[in-house]
């Protein structure tokens, strides 16, 4: 359905003819990774675009939010208020939106990638006029919706341009969260290896060694119609981190990536011993990028050590060049590991603008 106005339309489905639009951008904005993670905006992912005499000129994924949701991550509110610094967002201010209320903040519109990365799409998406009309369209249909505040959150540094325009526009714009991506420049595991900072060396070559003495096998395959042996390892990871199993939920997501990419595009990489199963990393394929979507480690197996990095990293690191991988995705958290195994760190930004400010 397309809601539009003169100057910006507004549509509830994303169009079928989106991904040869956006041209370059970020895999994750692509069509079936938006429907993939749509729940996370209220009401469902909408598609915010500048119209142009020959077609939509750029766009930004989002939503609108009839009040806060406490989401560590998603919540315009909480993650603007500083309310997410205990789990790393905004960790370090400034928090414009702090000790505002709800009731001046919502309605609020979220401009915002359903995948933790988000940026405008489209030929108008890295420049700065183009963007400057979109924005001043944006915060017009905003105002006419009764709409209190805009954000934006998860916001690439790699597109500056945009950055600048709401900077321009009166946005407060600010550090989020960290960003994992891992570029593939060699063309084997050693290759790998001989990259990495010389203690790191040693100790991945001895983590591999311990899993080899162990009997461990470490192999990938194709997802599978139904994978019973992933659920217990989800679970003790979600458990792990505070979360609340959802078996149910966790087979659903595996079917939906199965059937939205094929299998031939989504591999489990698995550690195993005598067939039982210890680690797994779930590697999600869109052109020559690779997402790292799931993992999980058997905690209580006393073989499992090491296991983990083993799934995630090295074994995707040994197989990308074969298969022209150039870079892996590794998404937020756990940036330290990360580094240490290879991966460029880059910092998302949110922003923030009330429309309607107090007396």
């Amino acid at each position: 359905m397309t809601l539009s106005t003169a100057r910006l339309s507004v549509r509830t489905e994303i169009p079928e003819s989106w991904d040869g639009w956006i041209g370059s951008a970020p895999v994750t904005l692509r069509r079936r990774w938006i429907s993939l993670a749509d729940s996370r905006i209220p009401g469902g992912a909408r598609t915010f675009a500048l119209p142009g005499p020959g077609g939509d000129q750029v766009a930004l994924v989002g939503g609108v939010m009839e009040g806060p949701t406490g989401h560590v991550r998603f919540d315009p509110q909480r993650v603007l208020s500083g309310g997410s610094v205990a789990d790393g967002v905004v960790a370090d201010g400034p928090h414009p939106w702090q000790g505002r209320p709800a009731e001046q903040l919502f309605p609020a519109c979220v401009l915002m990638g359903t995948n933790y990365e988000s940026a405008p799409v489209g030929p108008g998406a890295r420049d700065p006029r183009v963007l400057r009309a979109y924005l001043e369209a944006q915060l017009d249909w905003c105002r006419d919706q009764g709409v209190r505040s805009v954000s934006a959150l998860f916001l690439r540094p790699d597109y500056p341009e945009f950055l600048d325009v709401l900077r321009e526009a009166g946005f407060t714009v600010v550090p989020m969260v960290d960003r994992s991506d891992m570029d593939v420049t060699w063309d084997d595991l050693d290759g790998y290896i001989a990259g990495l900072r010389r203690n790191q060396r040693f100790a991945v070559r001895r983590e591999l060694r311990e899993i080899a003495a162990r009997g461990i096998e470490i192999r990938e395959r194709p997802i599978e119609a139904e994978e019973p042996d992933l659920l217990p390892l989800r679970a003790q990871l979600v458990t792990k981190y505070g979360g609340v199993p959802d078996a149910r939920r966790e087979a659903d997501s595996f079917r939906h990536l199965r059937d939205h990419f094929g299998p031939e595009n989504v591999w489990i990489v698995e550690a195993r011993k005598r067939g039982a199963l210890l680690s797994f990393a779930m590697l999600v394929r869109d052109g020559d990028q690779w997402t790292v979507l799931m993992s999980g480690t058997d905690y209580t197996h006393p073989d499992a050590s090491f296991t983990y990095f083993a799934t995630v990293f090295y074994r995707p690191a040994e197989l990308a060049p074969a298969q022209g991988i150039t870079t892996i995705a590794y998404g937020l958290g756990t940036v330290q590991a990360k580094k240490l195994r290879g991966c460029t760190v880059s910092m998302l930004s949110a922003a923030g603008l009330l429309l309607d400010r107090p007396d």
